[in-house]
């Protein structure tokens, strides 16, 4: 006996929109977008999935705590809302091979820590962060350097590729669900503005992956010039060290045209794209200019 529920997309921000996009690129019939607009959101995405509903005339509502049918089969996606109610055809979907990084942005995490493998794990939610059961997971190699689009991108077509078989399997009545095992399991904690700040006494490549991880579509790495001015850095390349007698990181070395290279912990680092907080031009003039947290106000 195959099921006859309507299929409801529960997204929000960039991944959300990626999902359902591949969706529809897929031939998948989705029956109902809920969504909601987020502050943060730099994609634009609830305008976007607002668009794409209405081009293809499916009905939207925009609510963050919608009524869950247990007859429907129910995706959710870049959520970040609990839901008031969940049936045994409600599907999440984790960026991450669960038990692995439950928790807040685990893809950050995962960047971040050189993981050369990243994936997404469809599970059954439960009253706990990212503990239910699991029905199916993705996964792909990565290298680097990968910047946080790119990897959240792909995991969204990795994601699709899982709803496109979950569908069949709840249509002929054949989802079934494996126990996380729970001595395997890691977190990954919430960030806020302070972990956008660069460490320069860590090691080059750490700064690399730890500029690519927290850029589009979040707010972006950030340093301070001369304890004075904030400066977002959007894009860094590892360059050959030098042996000083005494490291001094967050200094410049020089400007090569008008790019900064940074001592490091361990290794160089040149930084290749940077703005102000207002999003305007900064030009680095100084050579003698130290890098680094803001100074505390007096």
């Amino acid at each position: 006996m195959t099921k006859s529920g309507k299929i409801v997309v529960c997204a929000a921000g960039m991944k959300g929109f990626a999902f359902v996009e591949g969706l529809f690129q897929k031939g998948v019939q989705i029956d109902s977008i809920v969504t909601y607009a987020q502050a943060d959101d730099r994609a634009r995405s609830f305008e976007r999935l607002r668009e794409l509903a209405a081009d293809r005339s499916i009905h939207l509502l925009d609510a963050r705590r919608p009524a869950i049918r247990s007859e429907d089969l129910t995706f959710l996606v870049g959520w970040q809302h609990l839901l008031s109610q969940i049936t045994l055809s409600t599907v999440v979907f984790h960026d991450s091979l669960l038990p692995r990084y439950r928790g807040f942005a685990p893809t950050v995490t995962a960047l971040m820590n050189g993981d050369r493998e990243i994936g997404v794990t469809a599970l059954q939610p439960n009253d706990s962060v990212d503990e239910g059961p699991i029905i199916a997971q993705r996964s792909l190699p990565i290298s680097y350097p990968i910047k946080i689009e790119a990897a959240l991108t792909l995991q969204a077509a990795l994601m699709t590729d899982l709803a496109i078989d979950i569908v069949d399997q709840w249509r002929r009545n054949q989802l079934s669900v494996t126990p996380q095992q729970e001595n395997h399991a890691t977190y990954s904690i919430w960030r806020d503005e302070e972990d956008y700040e660069i460490d320069w006494s860590a090691d080059a490549q750490a700064i690399e992956r730890f500029v690519n991880a927290v850029g589009y579509p979040y707010t972006g790495a950030r340093t301070t010039v001369g304890g004075i001015e904030t400066i977002r850095i959007l894009e860094v390349s590892v360059v050959s060290d030098m042996r000083f007698e005494i490291r001094d990181a967050g200094k410049i070395w020089k400007l090569d045209d008008g790019k900064p290279v940074i001592v490091c912990g361990a290794g160089m680092i040149r930084i290749e794209k940077w703005r102000r907080e207002n999003g305007t031009e900064f030009a680095f003039q100084r050579l003698r200019t130290r890098l680094g947290p803001a100074r505390p106000a007096l």
